[in-house]
Formats: structure tokens, C-alpha cells, sequence
């Protein structure tokens, strides 16, 4: 599955965003580096083509923003609260989101790697060509997601929960995990390595002899 990578200038200059959010709530075109965003409560704001590097975010709550072109490159998105957001061709790399609120949000065009996101919650949005590679989502929660063309590859999912989400033509099998929750009934047309299937055989109760 390829992912359109965000459409980002090569020229992109520092960009003081606190300063920027004070004149708009549309910021546009900059990179932003080794800044720390307090607490704050801000709605609908609109950012498009940021390069942020190297930031926290830790604690920050956007409700409705969007995120455009945009690439977190070593960022700390812990505990943010990004409810009801959008995120178009964006992409997250070596970062933190552990318990990051992403429910109800829509995910289009977007890839994260190599990151911890422990207590993620995306539960309720709809995840349209979204790849998960290497990543940490352990007790995440994934409760009554729309997938379309998802990928989760070599990720972990312990207690991950999946409750109420079709798993069709999801590919679980080079993910690891001791336990995982999901409705069976939508299991079908999932792809799991033999393990997991004897795994899954158990939770119906079924006795296996190997």
C-alpha cells in the first residue's frame, strides 16, 4: 500500500507558532523546532504543511484541529487531546503518543513509525490508508474504528482492544501480543499467523491438541 508522504517544501523557515496562533488559527508553511507548547485550549485550528521537530505537546488540547502536510519528526504528543480531528497525508515518526485522545477523528493518508503510542485511543474515527510500522500500542484502544486499507506491521498489541471493529483485510500476523480483545464475529477475512489462530480458537472455548 502506498501512502502520499506529506507535501512539504524543502525551504521551509522557522516558524514561531505561539506568535503565529496569537494573529490566526490557520498556520501555514515552517518548521517548528525545539519549543514546548503549554497547556491550552484552543478550537478549530488548521495546520497546514508543518514540519514540527523535536517538540512537546505533552498535555495540549486541540479540539477539531486539522493537521495537513504535516510531519512530527521526535515529538512528544503524550496525553494531548486531539478529539475529533483530522489528519491529511501526515506522518509521525520516532515519537511519543501515549495516551494521546484521537477518538472520533478522521486519519487519511497517514503513516506511524518507529513510535510508543501505549494507551493511544483512536476509538470511534475512521482510518482510511493508514499504516502502523513498529509501533508500540500496547492497551490501545481501537473501539468501533472504520478501517479501509489499514497496516499494522511489526507493531505490539498487548490488551490492545478492537471491540466492535471489523478486522477485514487487516493482517495481524507480524504483530505481537499475549492478549488482544475483538468482537470474533468480526474476525472474518483477517489474516493471523498460526499461533494467533489457536489464541483466537481458545476465547471461543474450543479445545486444542496440538
Amino acid at each position: 500500500m502506498k501512502i502520499t508522504p506529506p507535501k512539504l517544501s524543502s525551504s521551509l523557515e522557522e516558524l514561531d507558532i505561539q506568535s503565529a496562533l496569537q494573529e490566526d488559527n490557520f498556520v501555514s508553511s515552517g518548521i517548528v523546532t525545539e519549543l514546548n507548547f503549554e497547556e491550552e485550549q484552543e478550537d478549530k485550528i488548521i495546520f497546514d504543511q508543518i514540519h514540527f521537530h523535536n517538540i512537546s505537546m505533552e498535555g495540549v488540547r486541540f479540539h477539531q484541529v486539522e493537521f495537513i502536510d504535516c510531519l512530527f519528526d521526535k515529538c512528544d504528543l503524550s496525553n494531548v487531546d486531539f478529539g475529533d480531528a483530522v489528519f491529511h497525508r501526515v506522518e509521525i515518526r520516532g515519537s511519543k503518543l501515549i495516551g494521546a485522545n484521537i477518538s472520533q477523528s478522521r486519519l487519511t493518508e497517514v503513516k506511524i513509525e518507529d513510535s510508543v503510542a501505549n494507551y493511544v485511543s483512536l476509538s470511534f474515527s475512521k482510518l482510511k490508508k493508514v499504516a502502523f510500522k513498529q509501533v508500540t500500542l500496547n492497551r490501545a484502544d481501537f473501539i468501533e474504528v472504520a478501517f479501509d486499507k489499514v497496516k499494522i506491521e511489526k507493531c505490539e498489541l498487548n490488551d490492545a482492544n478492537f471491540t466492535e471493529t471489523s478486522m477485514k483485510d487487516i493482517d495481524l500476523s507480524s504483530n505481537t501480543y499475549e492478549q488482544l480483545t475483538v468482537s470474533i464475529e468480526k474476525l472474518r477475512d483477517c489474516t493471523v499467523s498460526t499461533e494467533q489462530a489457536i489464541g483466537f480458537a481458545k476465547s471461543l472455548g474450543l479445545k486444542i491438541i496440538e
